[in-house]
């Protein structure tokens, strides 16, 4: 499905995307994308291409236009510096599009219609350093963009506040729904006129100590994520607040409910396209949005069966009125500002050092606000030990994943601090 060629077609003059001081028609949308497909048709005959570009308009263009042009994409994390280089050269990209291919704007560009042919891998955790693909089609993620538009009443002439990156299933979702309703995606603008936005918990901060004074629909918070004070603040502002649970492997959120007071403790029923079923205490979900399968490197892909369910090793419980509330997670992800961080992956960089035993990450919750904590058995002494580790991950990851202390204990056979030693956190 070509979305955008549809929408083109039904809404040529309306604004699909608002970027700083511009607007982009759909109509235009369309012919930039035809022109870059059209050049990524003729000129990259590699299948598999990584996008790894910070500016997202420039990121927009180069999905669709990538997608448009049948290839298999790779979303890669343009925050991560040596961590990414790494993915890169796990999964053998060799192409990666790092800004729109410089192309001259062109009547004559042949019209490229692929998309039937395109992938789009999206990465999460893995037991390694390297992480694993989650491998989603365009159909996949419209499954998803149907339901949650219905749920949080997403139309034609609304406008979605997008602050998140399209590398993270969050972000790459509020494309899809907007492009499913022919309206508008709102990026890097100060305007305060849009009707729906996605909200980590800085954000929902703001909105409770300054409310928009314009017409909002929707405020989608992962409620699992977000402080119950803050949400208890929103209730009682009656912000617009949806509460809901995804994960990459759903393409986005897969239950949804508008936060109230009874509806507080859960994120959400689980949406019509999605089955949830809690088996010894663990979330395993099917339906429509689900992804395809996951591919661990470019050899090694595992296809689920579309009629099977799907473990999201994920701690939770349903109550009579099928409302979902979140007990845990059993991979050691949490969520800082937004982004998904991956304990386990942080600690295989880290313990790649050659002076290091053991590393293990805490996140510890004070004043309601997570902190990590790491601790370390080293082989050797070692005076400048914390600066090194902070640096080592600072230049993998993002400055979120840094911890604030990282002391020396003992560890026990399974590579867990012992926790009885721990006094001073």
């Amino acid at each position: 499905m070509d979305i955008i060629n549809q929408q083109a077609k039904k809404y040529p003059h309306s604004i699909a995307i608002q970027y700083k001081d511009k607007q982009i028609s759909y109509k235009d949308l369309n012919q930039t994308i035809q022109i870059i497909a059209h050049y990524i048709h003729k000129n990259i005959s590699e299948k598999r291409i990584g996008i790894n570009i910070t500016d997202p308009l420039e990121s927009i263009y180069c999905i669709w236009g990538t997608l448009r042009a049948g290839k298999t994409i790779y979303l890669l994390n343009h925050r991560y510096n040596t961590y990414t280089t790494d993915i890169i050269n796990h999964y053998n990209l060799k192409s990666i599009l790092t800004a729109c291919p410089k192309t001259a704007p062109s009547i004559h560009a042949s019209s490229i219609n692929k998309t039937q042919e395109s992938s789009i891998r999206i990465f999460t955790s893995g037991t390694t350093a390297i992480p694993k693909c989650i491998i989603h089609s365009i159909n996949t993620l419209m499954a998803s963009a149907k339901e949650i538009n219905k749920a949080v009443n997403y139309q034609h002439n609304d406008i979605w506040h997008c602050q998140l990156p399209f590398y993270h299933v969050s972000g790459l979702a509020i494309l899809w729904r907007t492009l499913l309703a022919g309206a508008t995606i709102q990026l890097l603008t100060t305007q305060p006129n849009y009707t729906h936005i996605s909200c980590v918990e800085k954000q929902l901060e703001s909105l409770i100590k300054v409310p928009p004074h314009h017409n909002l629909k929707c405020i989608l918070v992962g409620g699992s994520a977000i402080k119950k004070s803050l949400l208890t603040k929103a209730i009682e502002k009656k912000l617009p607040i949806y509460q809901s649970y995804g994960l990459t492997e759903t393409g986005s959120a897969c239950t949804l409910s508008k936060l109230t007071k009874d509806t507080l403790p859960f994120s959400g029923q689980a949406l019509p396209h999605i089955n949830i079923q809690i088996i010894n205490n663990l979330i395993h979900v099917k339906g429509s949005s689900r992804c395809l399968g996951f591919e661990t490197s470019p050899k090694n892909i595992t296809n689920l069966n579309k009629n099977e369910f799907y473990n999201t090793l994920d701690y939770g419980k349903l109550s009579k009125e099928n409302q979902l509330s979140i007990k845990g997670r059993s991979n050691r992800m949490i969520i800082i500002n937004g982004e998904n961080i991956f304990l386990e992956t942080i600690e295989t960089v880290v313990k790649r050092l050659n002076n290091i035993n053991q590393f293990y990450l805490l996140p510890i919750t004070e004043n309601e606000t997570i902190f990590l904590y790491g601790f370390v058995d080293l082989k050797q002494q070692q005076p400048k030990y914390k600066s090194i580790i902070k640096q080592t991950i600072k230049t993998y990851f993002s400055s979120l994943c840094i911890p604030k202390d990282i002391q020396i204990h003992s560890f026990t056979k399974n590579g867990n601090p012992r926790y009885s030693d721990i006094k001073t956190l």
